[in-house]
């Protein structure tokens, strides 16, 4: 009778796992293919680069994905159990907390493990690989430019114009506009034309347009020191130098993370190994928060538990931005919103179970001399 139990739930409680789960990786998919697919058509990344820069960042993703997706599916299934009467029947035949929680904790405990490689083994990798895009990207800027539209580079410092690009890759019609400061302080705008274009990198990674026959521009309009200068070649740099930052916590990886002391990299560890934690608390408290009366809607507090799981992710980085400000010692952390959650995942269960509560009276019966 348990392992027709366990099967049965374990199964309704997997499916509806992967339903939502599938919804939501489309939608971020979604999001990140909008996102990214704007930015080539800006110029800014090339097309070729989209998809994988999306599917990358779907995995950056799943730390969030993962928790609510359990939670929603175990109050899911439990919600339709409790409508159809199917939690009475079970409790009436004999099935004990224990043979109801199984399963639900079984699909969580796999979830789990699933979620805890994407975010400590996985979600580092992918976030080296979209840094290292990004600097190829940015060290190949011509490359993704696409004529007859307007490309910035270098935080807006830098517009950029071409009517064509040839066959040999050399964009031709360029006009450039440049806003630096000078050594007073003074911002100065340059503005070049040229008939054609090629780019050059330097071992750094600087990206600088070599051009042709053409015009520059220096000084700001209305200035007695405005220059005009024609020239037969002239370098222009679009982006300066492109360097892979080692020091990002996002891409190190977790051994590397829990080998230092400094706050956002303990900040950094520890959130993911919340990840995997959450989910197992989180299949705890799905139970008691998704039971409803008999014959009421499944959906009835679908929206209390989605409350419950923002305020515990906000616990969450809150804890962890204080811990990397060094305003809670290491070993408080994260780990009292995990404790205290927790606490509140038993508590709602002994409730629901009538754990600790005085046993009701009988009322006598029989007849009264």
């Amino acid at each position: 009778m348990r392992q027709v139990i366990f099967r049965h739930l374990f199964g309704e409680t997997a499916k509806t796992w992967l339903i939502i789960t599938s919804v939501f990786v489309l939608l971020t998919l979604g999001i990140g293919l909008s996102r990214f697919i704007g930015d080539a058509a800006a110029g800014q990344v090339p097309v070729d680069t989209v998809i994988t820069l999306a599917f990358l960042s779907v995995i950056g993703n799943m730390e969030i994905v993962m928790p609510l997706s359990i939670l929603l599916a175990i109050m899911l299934v439990v919600g339709r159990l409790c409508r159809d009467n199917e939690m009475a029947a079970l409790m009436a035949g004999g099935a004990g907390l224990m043979t109801i929680y199984r399963p639900f904790l079984a699909v969580a405990l796999l979830v789990a493990l699933f979620a805890g490689t994407l975010s400590l083994v996985v979600s580092p990798y992918a976030q080296r690989q979209m840094n290292q895009l990004g600097a190829e990207t940015a060290a190949n800027a011509v490359k993704s430019i696409t004529p007859e539209r307007f490309a910035s580079f270098d935080d807006g410092r830098v517009a950029f114009y071409a009517q064509s690009r040839g066959d040999d890759g050399n964009l031709h019609g360029v006009f450039i506009r440049v806003v630096r400061d000078n050594s007073d302080g003074k911002t100065v705008q340059t503005v070049v034309t040229a008939k054609t274009a090629r780019q050059t990198v330097s071992d750094q990674r600087s990206v600088t347009l070599v051009l042709e026959d053409g015009w520059r521009y220096e000084g700001n309009p209305g200035q007695p020191d405005y220059r005009m200068i024609r020239f037969a070649e002239h370098g222009v740099r679009l982006l300066p130098p492109q360097q892979i930052d080692d020091d990002d916590e996002d891409s190190m990886s977790t051994l590397a993370l829990m080998q230092s002391d400094r706050g956002k990299y303990v900040e950094a560890w520890q959130t993911r190994i919340s990840v995997p934690l959450s989910i197992f608390i989180l299949a705890l408290i799905a139970l008691p928060i998704g039971r409803v009366p008999p014959r009421s809607g499944r959906y009835g507090r679908i929206i209390v538990g989605i409350l419950f799981f923002v305020v515990y992710l906000n616990l969450v980085r809150l804890s962890g931005q204080a811990l990397e400000s060094k305003l809670i010692p290491v070993f408080i952390g994260e780990w009292w919103v995990h404790v205290v959650v927790l606490g509140i995942a038993i508590a709602l269960i002994a409730r629901e179970n009538g754990w600790g509560q005085k046993p009701r009276r009988r009322a006598a019966t029989g007849a009264t001399s």
